[in-house]
């Protein structure tokens, strides 16, 4: 399915970056930190236009290749960078463009790049990054270690 973001235009097959996504582990199971077991409960807090997005895209937010929180925001909420893979290509006439990000909602924008980083064994391809950054609530029990701190980054 030809994807459109800004000037950046992709060929991205849905079902199979879903059906990779359907056996893979979960953030939390590969890192223990907070920031990727907050990732991993918070991700259905998201609100809808985002979890749409990744379902057009195939994308399951829980099991994301990597995520590290960057600061607190004022607000109380964690700011999020990372990236996960999506089946797909750019097609004839398309291109990205990896200095625009595409902003899925307020709190939420995604870019692409065709050079991987880290792509998971088994992940199906011809394959494309996509990276993201976002503002996450703080969603597990107790207190917030990464609130405390101006800056607070951790990378599994």
């Amino acid at each position: 399915m030809i994807f459109q973001f800004g000037k950046t235009i992709v060929d991205i097959d849905r079902e199979r970056t879903r059906a990779f996504y359907e056996t893979a582990g979960t953030v939390g199971e590969s890192c223990s930190c907070a920031g990727c077991r907050n990732l991993e409960a918070a991700a259905g807090l998201l609100p809808p236009p985002v979890g749409a997005f990744l379902a057009d895209v195939g994308v399951d937010l829980r099991k994301v290749c990597e995520c590290y929180v960057i600061c607190a925001n004022p607000d109380g909420t964690l700011l999020y960078g990372g990236f996960c893979h999506v089946c797909g290509v750019v097609p004839a006439g398309g291109r990205i463009d990896e200095a625009e990000e595409y902003p899925v909602d307020e709190r939420f924008r995604v870019s692409f790049r065709e050079e991987l980083d880290l792509l998971e064994e088994g992940f199906p391809v011809p394959a494309l990054q996509l990276e993201f950054t976002a503002s996450i609530p703080w969603a597990l029990g107790g207190e917030n270690p990464y609130s405390a701190a101006p800056e607070a980054e951790h990378t599994p």
